[in-house]
């Protein structure tokens, strides 16, 4: 029985290349949600103030519009909640997508012709290792995701609109806690109690 040297099993260039490709659409894919996803929170202030504007003048219907404020709050919390959420998807998944890079790097075979005579730079590998040295990568919470330290203002805007939100809705509360018997007046009216 002979023993043969295990042999390291080479990647295509091109299969790196693709896949490196798929880690930039991921990228591409989170800006643009990020996009979508603030341009609905800005349409859902524009729908809270177009509902208080168009109530204003009726106070019967003023107090009945804020049921309509509060529960579109409350859905646009949940939202910046699922935003927050899908950040954090996405940079799991380009955390994944970049350590398995890292790992495919030097098992490239660049040339089909001449096995073995060109080598990877690992230029991925030695990319982090610059950013970790001067400190521009950073691991986001506990949530063991290392990114570049601007990375997390990525996070802010959605915390910021679910402050917002949530203000917008305690506001509302307390005008109704506050106004109890005009908020059940108002009721009566539209319902003819």
């Amino acid at each position: 029985m002979s023993t043969k040297p295990t042999e390291t099993k080479k990647i295509s260039f091109d299969e790196f290349k693709l896949y490196y490709e798929s880690t930039e659409k991921v990228t591409d894919r989170r800006l643009s949600a990020n996009t979508w996803n603030y341009s609905i929170c800005i349409a859902i202030i524009i729908a809270i103030a177009g509902i208080v504007k168009w109530s204003a003048g009726n106070i019967a219907l003023f107090y009945v519009s804020l049921i309509a404020v509060l529960m579109l709050s409350i859905m646009a919390i949940l939202f910046c909640s699922l935003w927050l959420g899908q950040i954090t998807d996405f940079k799991y998944l380009n955390n994944a997508k970049f350590k398995l890079l890292n790992e495919m790097a030097p098992l490239i075979e660049f040339s089909v012709d001449h096995p073995n005579q060109i080598t990877s730079f690992c230029p991925f590998e030695k990319e982090w290792k610059t950013l970790e040295e001067v400190k521009a990568a950073v691991e986001i919470g506990q949530r063991k995701i290392v990114a570049l330290k601007s990375s997390n203002i990525e996070y802010f805007i959605p915390q910021a609109f679910r402050v917002l939100f949530f203000l917008i809705s305690i506001a509302v509360l307390l005008a109704v806690i506050f106004n109890w018997s005009s908020f059940i007046n108002s009721w009566k009216t539209i319902l003819h109690v």
